[in-house]
């Protein structure tokens, strides 16, 4: 990250930064193959279900899983019964994805299905669980599968990946294909200032100025056990703060808004998969700093609940929602209804085909 972000110097990281761009530039003429195919070739496949994809363009953590559960609470609330259909990145037979668990804590209602096969996915729910709407998780680049609302996310903290495609900088496309997007969101606002957020906004309009845009933040609400029991704060103890995410950074700007402070952190590669022999890492790191508890995420907690740990101090989970300020969050729903709404006036109702 030191080097992609232009933040180390030297003799070394400039020729790594070279080469990096050599690669982007590789991977722009894929990326840009791929959109031609689809925009001029392709057709999408469509669902029986109105379709919500929650997408972002960059790598790393924007707020897709708290959104998709606010989605879903919502077509709950609607009497729509979701499904959330995701690659399943790092799934295995013995654990699903992370956020699919997540999400079925908080929304046990909900189907979750892990599939790359995303067309797959939802017509298994329909047929196999009823469901009546689909929530496409990081969907923006999945363009096999049709849907009748595209939701773009986009971090106020790290809003254009340090402006390079992958692997040079963040991008996953460049930025001018944010013209697909027909909701965007940038999250986290609480974590940047009145003026980054405005030149974010006004880079956005630039691409899309039409687009309906939104404000969101990342709300830290109440601490879990691992199972999901609320507990209480650790406010004044030795904490130790530890997770597998792409931005640790905003898991330690968000404790130290709950006055939280830290003792110490260790961090995995995002999405880790945690084994006995990192638990047993964990304990000896509580014994040497001397901790009294440690914290982590949701999505870390829901994969250590699998280990048989006899943990030496209590683990919590910092639990977070995605809130949408003032009116944000009733312009949003109208937007909701509109979608749902035009599905239901369609004549000739789509149909999954291959």
């Amino acid at each position: 990250m030191e080097i992609i972000s232009g933040r180390r110097r030297g003799m070394l990281a400039m020729p790594i930064r070279c080469v990096l761009r050599i690669l982007s530039w590789i991977y722009a003429g894929v990326i840009r193959v791929r959109n031609w195919y689809y925009d001029r070739w392709s057709l999408p496949i469509w669902l029986n279900v109105p379709v919500i994809s929650v997408g972002n363009i960059t790598v790393g953590g924007t707020g897709k899983t708290p959104m998709a559960i606010w989605l879903c609470k919502q077509m709950l609330e609607r009497g729509r019964k979701p499904a959330v259909l995701s690659r399943g990145y790092k799934a295995s037979e013995h654990a699903g994805a992370d956020e699919l668990l997540v999400i079925s804590r908080h929304c046990p209602e909900a189907v979750a299905v892990a599939n790359p096969d995303r067309a797959a996915a939802g017509r298994l729910a329909i047929e196999e669980y009823g469901v009546k709407a689909a929530i496409l998780d990081d969907g923006f680049q999945h363009r096999r599968l049709g849907r009748d609302l595209d939701i773009v996310l986009i971090d106020a903290t790290r809003p254009f990946g340090f402006e390079y495609l992958l692997p040079r900088g963040l991008l996953r496309e460049p930025i001018r294909n944010l013209k697909r997007a027909e909701v965007i969101v940038i999250t986290r606002c609480n974590q940047a200032d009145r003026e980054t957020i405005k030149e974010i906004e006004t880079r956005i309009r630039q691409i899309n100025p039409e687009v309906p845009l939104f404000h969101a933040i990342h709300r830290p609400t109440v601490f879990t056990d691992l199972v999901g029991n609320e507990v209480r704060p650790p406010i004044g103890r030795r904490v130790g703060c530890f997770a597998g995410i792409a931005r640790p950074e905003a898991l330690v700007n968000t404790l130290i808004d709950c006055s939280i402070s830290l003792t110490d952190a260790r961090w995995w590669p995002d999405h880790h998969v945690y084994t006995p022999a990192d638990a047993e890492l964990l304990g000896q790191w509580v014994n040497q700093v001397q901790l009294d508890c440690l914290v982590t995420t949701e999505k870390d907690a829901v994969k250590l609940t699998s280990l048989e740990v006899d943990w030496p101090v209590p683990v919590m989970a910092l639990r977070v929602e995605i809130d949408v300020p003032d009116d944000g969050e009733t312009t949003l729903n109208k937007l909701i209804d509109k979608t749902l709404r035009e599905y239901e006036e369609q004549t000739e109702p789509k149909n999954a085909t291959d």
